[in-house]
């Protein structure tokens, strides 16, 4: 005899089959993590060096809201996440849920890890959850690396030469 078993449906069990990350790897920054960290923090002038995010608005309140501007392979993109973490110097950490929770959630890490007195290390962590994380994996994952990649260099790049300039002033 066969027994009929129901399995009851459940959003959340299904979106916590998706949860993939895309991450960096560390890039060493031969710049104090203080430096390195009010570069980071800058976000004016964030189109200076950083050419994912060359444009962002945020006073890094837990809770208050990140207006970016995103590269996205050839498109510029618009979007206002929300501040979830700042861990002076070590970590920023800003998210936004699409629809509800269950459906795609996004949350990017940027970490600083301190090496020295005069270099740090720099990666990025972007974790995304929901039912949508397999597709928008596959649909822009490649861009998001390729961005946080450029972002790990571009920091490198603005940090050590500030870092070199004040040095040779003394």
């Amino acid at each position: 005899m066969r027994e009929n078993v129901t399995v009851p449906f459940s959003f959340a069990r299904l979106s916590s089959m998706s949860d993939l990350q895309v991450r960096t790897e560390p890039i060493r920054i031969d710049a104090p993590a203080g430096l390195v960290w009010q570069v980071l923090t800058d976000v004016e002038r964030y189109g200076e060096w950083n050419p994912f995010t060359p444009q962002a608005r945020t006073d890094f309140r837990i809770g208050s809201p990140a207006h970016l501007l995103v590269r996205m392979g050839p498109a510029k993109v618009g979007i206002t996440e929300t501040v979830s973490a700042f861990e002076d110097p070590r970590l920023i950490a800003w998210g936004k849920t699409f629809g509800a929770r269950w459906l795609l959630a996004a949350e990017r890490e940027q970490h600083l890890e301190p090496v020295s007195e005069t270099s740090c290390l720099y990666h990025n962590t972007d974790r995304l959850t929901g039912v949508l994380a397999p597709l928008v994996l596959l649909c822009a994952g490649g861009y998001m690396r390729v961005g946080f990649t450029d972002v790990g260099e571009g920091l490198k790049r603005q940090s050590e030469a500030l870092y070199k300039r004040s040095k040779s002033r003394g």
